[in-house]
């Protein structure tokens, strides 16, 4: 096999990783400026165009990228790339119709969902930002080709011109309204117009990405039968309406659970001012901090779609287990410290960055929380795996079936043991998903992959690592403590385990390399 350093799937998810973490950072960055540019009220606006338009997004995109992705990656192999050109084809008329659909929509009737979340006057900022669905309809089909395609790295380069054309544009616009003296209504609106023009140049990007051909895609290939319109349709609506869904539930869910938390704190016998308090806690420290590992994980799970799909097209079961196996094991590797961080040094990692009083409510939230970040990092990379493998309804059953619990055990411990009820039906939440969708996997893939055994080794040797660097936390450290001790402390950890995972992961980290990088003959050969 000749070694791809392009497009290998470690390469691929480490450039999505670094996208996703630079994204966010605009993000973070982005909203500084604009919170003194609109205040209070044009951030109102601002965000409640926002909150509009992800229940769009989600529609219009949903699971639309990896349907893709497994449609492009099985007719690359089974057929050719003339196959594949049919397939972008149909699906970007099909998708970019779907968004020019629901932009007009939410342009037309702007207005009226402006009413119905309360905010009539942020019409204008929902009629500025419709125009980005059509951008957004259209990247979720190229996203997918070039995933498909086995060009992740290019996907990494339009997430952070979107997120650089929207700072850039936005902050511009907003200052071209304010020195036009517009109302702040107005400045909100060209402020979210950015968010537009961003989609625009994202999306044009990987237009161009996929005209500039490489070599071996330039050469037409017969298919050995003729592909429809309509299989090709009927098969990415079946793969991505039931993934669509499933995202939908979870939204649902965690949207149900945080009005039940304030519901239930009330009904235990603290005051609406302390449960807005206890609310606000768990919401802005514990949240944020458990939804960080998709962040790891989900590039991976992205860049092995397309790696998972041409191992079973080919009927490689063999190598397809094995790659499994391995994709498995390097997110538990890297997932794990993680969790045992939030364990063992919550109060330490909270005051890191919020106020010590705030700290200290949470502290205990995160503690009981950290194992729900092992179990939905392997639900995420679980449920790729069946969608990868053809079996795209089986995520909606095992999120659904999570949901249920999160919400009848939020309802039931919170009113009786207040806010430490959240965090654990978050845990049995995704552990109740976790093992659905591994039996799932065991009886409609027959593959008997053990997650727990394939975490074992990383499992002690961390508990051994964090119950002495705990002891020595304390002994040494903790009362002449300050946040840059903690870091230097958290950085030979993190050195020791790395250590570790070089000695004890390599072999299986450097099969991985091995296995999934795609050879360029493999491409020829086509």
């Amino acid at each position: 096999m000749i070694k791809s350093k392009e497009n290998g799937l470690v390469g691929g998810a480490l450039a999505l990783t670094l996208s996703v973490f630079v994204v966010k950072i605009i993000g973070y960055i982005y909203k500084l400026p604009l919170s003194y540019i609109l205040g209070d009220e044009g951030m109102g606006y601002f965000n409640s165009a926002y909150s509009v338009f992800g229940f769009f997004y989600m529609i219009s995109m949903g699971g639309v990228p990896r349907a893709i992705t497994i449609c492009v990656t099985e007719a690359r192999v089974k057929y050719g790339f003339g196959a594949v050109d049919k397939i972008l084809r149909i699906s970007l008329k099909l998708f970019l119709s779907v968004g020019i659909f629901f932009a007009v929509v939410l342009m037309i009737f702007s207005g009226f969902f402006a009413k119905i979340i309360g905010n009539s006057t942020a019409r204008f900022s929902l009629f500025c930002i419709a125009p980005s669905l059509t951008f957004v309809s259209a990247s979720g089909v190229l996203r997918g080709y070039l995933n498909g395609m086995m060009r992740v790295k290019e996907i990494a380069i339009a997430e952070v011109l979107d997120g650089v054309s929207k700072f850039v544009t936005g902050l511009a616009l907003a200052l071209f309204a304010v020195r036009k003296n517009a109302p702040v209504q107005i400045i909100s609106a060209y402020t979210v117009l950015g968010v537009s023009i961003g989609a625009f140049i994202g999306s044009l990007f990987m237009l161009v990405c996929t005209k500039n051909r490489k070599p071996q895609e330039k050469t037409e290939q017969k298919c050995e039968y003729e592909i429809h319109r309509i299989e090709i349709v009927k098969k990415i609506l079946k793969i991505s309406i039931p993934i669509t869904l499933s995202s939908a539930v979870m939204g649902i869910t965690n949207i149900i659970d945080l009005g039940l938390i304030m519901q239930r704190l009330k009904s235990a016998g603290f005051s609406e001012q302390e449960a807005v308090a206890l609310y606000g806690n768990f919401t802005t420290l514990v949240v944020p901090l458990l939804s960080l590992v998709s962040a790891f994980v989900t590039p991976i799970a992205t860049a092995s779609i397309s790696h998972i799909t041409s191992k079973l097209a080919r009927g490689e079961s063999s190598e397809y287990y094995t790659l499994l196996k391995q994709i498995l094991s390097l997110t538990s590797a890297l997932v794990l410290p993680i969790v045992f961080a939030y364990f063992f040094f919550s109060g330490e990692i909270l005051k890191l960055l919020f106020s010590d009083a705030s700290a200290v409510v949470a502290e205990p939230m995160l503690m009981i929380a950290a194992p729900s970040v092992f179990f939905s990092a392997m639900l995420i990379m679980s449920n790729t795996v069946l969608e990868a493998s053809g079996v795209a309804s089986a995520p909606l059953i095992s999120v659904g079936a999570g949901s249920v619990v999160k919400i009848f055990l939020a309802y039931i411990l919170i009113g009786r043991i207040g806010i430490l009820g959240a965090p654990i039906s978050t845990v049995f939440c995704y552990f109740v998903s976790f093992v659905i969708s591994n039996v799932i996997m065991r009886v409609r893939l027959r593959l008997k992959i053990s997650i727990l055994a394939l975490s074992f080794v990383p499992f002690i040797v961390l508990i051994l690592l964090f119950t002495v660097g705990k002891r020595f936390y304390e002994c040494f450290i903790m009362d002449n403590g300050n946040a840059l001790n903690f870091l230097i402390f958290s950085a030979v950890m993190a050195f020791i385990y790395l250590i570790f995972a070089v000695v004890f992961l390599r072999k299986r980290l450097r099969g991985l390399t091995y296995y999934v990088e795609i050879a360029k003959n493999d491409r020829d050969t086509l």
